[in-house]
């Protein structure tokens, strides 16, 4: 008689897989403090718990943005944060440059950036008569790096950049579908540097003088309620004296007032909205912030330095930050916003307005206040 045995069919134990948290990301651009927004995404690319569904960005944040979003369309996190590396370590000066300034060491860019702030301001030198061709060494870069076949894609997260037209000073936000690499040059077209991009018949400078970045696409788009915006400008400064540091606190002032105007209109919006208990998409939306970098950083070198010791130091305060953030908020994301909007762009000064028809003072900034709360 056969011995009858019993086959144990065990059923496979199945997983489920984790489902990420969509964020959009809005990044500032700033010359080589990109390079700090490198070390951010690379950190936020490389979690397991959130996926990029959007992003938005100028001038050296257009390019960051640009170079992650092809890659993702590619479908790799990976890819993206490779190409990131290889697109900073492509742009910096070689390393002889750096042991150049270990050499001279502070005196050395203190006089390279006042000669060339001298040369400027004289208007001795523009990109038009130094550079009558129109070169622009940003071009070969991009287009190592990004790919735009694959951002005008379905599978492209949303991206959006900002230009800035040079006759009217008005903003442009281009999309996927129109993207292009003349319109990241044209985002990162700083005029005393490069002479003006063409765009449908249109001239257009850096996009950071009237959106660093641009907000109000993500917004609307509804992809994502967590936005997590990458700052590069300094919150705070001491008062400048000397002409060098005049100039960049006026420049780091004139290129975060667009990204401050929006922020601003979000909290009047939302205190707008709850006071009419109107179910507005804008209460959903859900703040977080990354930087600005510390402000040690801002004595120690410029926008236009591009030393590769420079941008590797960038990097790595940049990942440091992105590495805070998520430990600190990563759980937060999808639940809760951790930007307290009406009090990080507000000076605190409340100004009184007189409302004719009750005849009484009326506390704007009271009601900004309490949608923050």
């Amino acid at each position: 008689m056969k011995k009858i045995t019993a086959e144990n069919h065990v059923q496979p134990v199945v997983v489920p897989q984790k489902v990420k948290k969509p964020i959009g990301l809005a990044l500032q651009g700033g010359g080589s403090w990109g390079a700090y927004t490198w070390g951010v995404l690379d950190v936020l690319l490389a979690s397991r718990n959130i996926s990029v569904a959007q992003l938005s960005g100028t001038s050296a944040g257009a390019i960051n943005a640009a170079i992650v979003a092809s890659a993702l369309a590619r479908g790799s996190a990976t890819e993206a944060r490779k190409s990131l590396r290889a697109f900073w370590l492509r742009v910096a000066d070689p390393a002889l440059a750096d042991l150049a300034r270990k050499i001279w060491g502070p005196a050395e860019r203190s006089l390279r950036q006042s000669f060339g702030a001298w040369l400027l301001s004289s208007g001795a030198v523009t990109p038009y008569n130094s550079n009558p061709l129109g070169l622009n060494p940003l071009r070969a870069a991009i287009e190592a790096h990004v790919d735009i076949d694959a951002i005008r894609s379905k599978s492209s997260p949303a991206l959006f950049v900002t230009v800035t037209n040079v006759k009217t000073g008005l903003p442009r936000v281009i999309s996927n579908d129109a993207m292009s690499i003349d319109a990241l040059l044209a985002s990162a077209c700083v005029p005393e540097l490069f002479q003006a991009v063409e765009l449908d018949g249109e001239h257009y400078w850096d996009g950071g003088y009237c959106g660093n970045p641009t907000l109000w696409p993500m917004i609307h788009s509804g992809l994502a309620n967590d936005l997590i915006v990458v700052q590069l400008a300094p919150e705070f400064s001491a008062v400048p004296t000397d002409g060098q540091g005049i100039r960049r606190r006026v420049g780091e002032i004139i290129f975060n007032s667009s990204l401050v105007a929006e922020m601003q209109a979000i909290t009047a919006m939302r205190a707008l909205a709850e006071r009419n208990a109107d179910s507005s998409h804008l209460l959903a939306v859900r703040m977080h912030r990354i930087g600005p970098p510390r402000d040690e950083l801002h004595e120690r070198g410029s926008s236009t330095e591009r030393s590769r010791a420079w941008l590797q130091l960038l990097q790595d305060e940049g990942q440091l930050a992105g590495k805070r953030f998520l430990s600190a908020h990563g759980a937060d994301v999808g639940v809760r916003e951790t930007l307290d909007v009406a009090k990080a762009f507000s000076d605190g000064n409340k100004p009184k307005m007189r409302v004719a028809v009750k005849e009484e003072s009326y506390d704007v900034d009271e009601g900004l206040q309490s949608a923050n709360a």
